[in-house]
């Protein structure tokens, strides 16, 4: 992409562009391509671009402006630090963050147009809930994976809960899974950030329910996130909706 089809795209996104600011995402992006031997320029803009549809203008404003701030955020960081801004940190608490590494592989956004797969996550086991998040809202089905779930559970003499948390969209029981297990349970600030901002903006696309002790799953969609995704059109947002 050349940088003035960037500055372009960019600038349409955030309310107050910079050409300094936006000049330095650009140079950062192709530092990115050159490291990393990935589209850089594209991922930022598609981060950015996540950002303007599913937090508010002021939230936008912020993580554009974060590479004054010191580190810049990388494109799996702003989504996260999005989330942060939404919920009340200020752009350099956020900054910082970004310096110790405390938003990386949150969620980089695959295209510009992209509708959120982040969720809240309740699963209630033993009459006691506990709450998480998931990076892959709308590409698995929640009854399979507690169905899932419970038999791993029974077949390895764990709870449900601890199952769950090992689970991976391919519906695999792996400790080890990463990125590809369907809920992130060691980041309890993030989960708690996402429930605060949940009636604020679209970011947070629903909240689902696991109860292990019933056997039910349930989905709470937010409505904001339903109104944004009927403003682009099913075909664009990728996502199957569970009833």
């Amino acid at each position: 992409m050349t940088k003035e089809a960037f500055e372009g795209k960019l600038n349409a996104l955030v309310p107050q562009p910079d050409p300094e600011i936006t000049a330095a995402l650009f140079a950062f992006g192709q530092e990115l391509g050159q490291e990393e031997a990935c589209d850089g320029v594209r991922e930022l803009l598609n981060s950015m671009s996540f950002v303007s549809r599913h937090f508010s203008a002021v939230t936008t404003q912020s993580v554009y402006e974060i590479i004054q701030h010191g580190s810049a955020a990388l494109p799996g960081e702003m989504v996260a630090a999005a989330v942060y801004l939404e919920n009340g940190n200020t752009l350099q608490d956020v900054a910082e963050m970004a310096d110790l590494g405390m938003l990386m592989c949150f969620h980089c956004p695959r295209d510009m147009e992209e509708l959120s797969p982040l969720a809240l996550c309740v699963v209630t086991e033993g009459g006691h809930s506990r709450c998480f998040h998931t990076l892959h809202f709308g590409t698995f089905d929640p009854d399979t994976a507690l169905r899932s779930a419970r038999q791993y559970a029974h077949d390895r003499q764990i709870s449900v809960t601890d199952a769950l948390l090992s689970l991976t969209t391919d519906m695999v029981l792996d400790a080890n899974g990463g990125a590809k297990k369907i809920l992130v349970g060691g980041d309890p600030d993030m989960t708690q950030a996402l429930s605060a901002v949940f009636s604020r903006c679209p970011a947070a696309a629903a909240r689902l329910t696991f109860d292990a002790d019933r056997s039910q799953t349930a989905v709470e969609y937010n409505p904001l996130w339903l109104e944004l995704r009927q403003k682009q059109g099913p075909a664009q947002s990728g996502m199957q909706l569970t009833v």
